[in-house]
């Protein structure tokens, strides 16, 4: 990241899964959900929707920071989440939509946005994503699809992280320490389950479980995620299935 540079993000609060999501919350500003849905919201889809405005722009990382507050802000004088309806499909296709129309609106609006002058919708205290690693040459790209890449990143990332606090507060953390070490280690080949267990003092027959539970709570994480922005039943397992096999 550049000396100059801000950074823009901040931790997602978890929702109750006996809520229809943090969508639902966000239909009625006056409503006791209103302002955590909001937070949520900001804090699934900011990168996502800066890497989109980055690229559908050939924005600086500055820029697109300022624009993206200015995009939250503006769902929010448009009133514009109020109008989503779960059962007419999922909630980040209806984003998406919102998203081209603001990139259509400030396209010829550029005096009003200008540098500087977005509301701050949320905390600026996370990195931006790096597009040229994730993407390669990120010009030419097409900005859903960066979206749509950014968006699973993150979304892979933030269960990551939920299940990393929850393992590290239950006294589980030689659990995650060695999923840690064999999944997210920066050599280029893994460890062997054999090499984790004289490591970490513990029977193959614990690393064993210890991958399996911990695997399994990520994609309980994810699935969890996209419930709460899917249309229907059917459009979660649709997805689920795509991100599977993706």
């Amino acid at each position: 990241m550049n000396s100059g540079d801000t950074t823009l993000g901040g931790g997602e609060k978890a929702f109750p899964e006996t809520t229809l999501g943090f969508s639902g919350g966000l239909r009625n500003p006056a409503g006791a959900d209103y302002a955590r849905s909001l937070e949520t919201l900001c804090a699934r889809y900011w990168k996502p929707v800066y890497s989109y405005i980055r690229i559908a722009w050939a924005k600086s990382n500055e820029d697109a920071k300022d624009f993206t507050q200015e995009f939250f802000a503006w769902l929010v004088e448009e009133d514009a989440l109020r109008r989503y309806e779960r059962d007419r499909g999922g909630f980040r296709p209806y984003l998406k939509v919102l998203l081209r129309r603001f990139v259509g609106h400030a396209e010829r609006d550029r005096q009003r946005l200008k540098r500087g002058g977005a509301a701050r919708m949320f905390s600026l205290d996370g990195d931006a994503p790096n597009l040229p690693e994730l993407l390669g040459d990120p010009a030419g790209v097409d900005p859903e699809k960066v979206f749509e890449r950014v968006w699973l990143e993150d979304l892979v990332q933030q269960s990551i992280g939920r299940v990393r606090e929850r393992c590290l507060q239950s006294g589980k953390a030689t659990r995650f320490r060695l999923y840690e070490a064999f999944a997210l280690g920066p050599a280029a080949e893994p460890p062997s389950y054999a090499e984790l267990a004289a490591r970490f003092g513990v029977t193959l027959g614990e690393v064993e479980k210890s991958m399996f539970l911990v695997r399994e709570e990520i994609r309980q994480e994810m699935r969890a995620a996209l419930a709460q922005g899917a249309g229907s039943d059917r459009d979660l397992e649709n997805e689920w299935q795509q991100l599977l096999g993706g």
